[in-house]
């Protein structure tokens, strides 16, 4: 009965393991793509503006 009982602890603790890796690895990955997704929208915001000032003054 013992060893069962250890068995079934060893088995637990390695799904928990991996499930704790794989929630780790998703949070970097989205922390990463969250930062470029704000550069990338800071950027196009820049261009959106300089254009638009662009078109202003050729309209004029």
């Amino acid at each position: 009965m013992e060893t069962a009982q250890t068995i079934l602890v060893i088995v637990l603790l390695a799904v928990w393991s991996c499930i704790s890796i794989s929630f780790l690895i998703t949070s970097i990955q989205n922390l990463l793509y969250e930062r470029r997704r704000e550069k990338r929208e800071v950027e196009k915001d820049k261009r959106d503006l300089e254009y638009h000032e662009k078109r202003m003054n050729d309209f004029k």
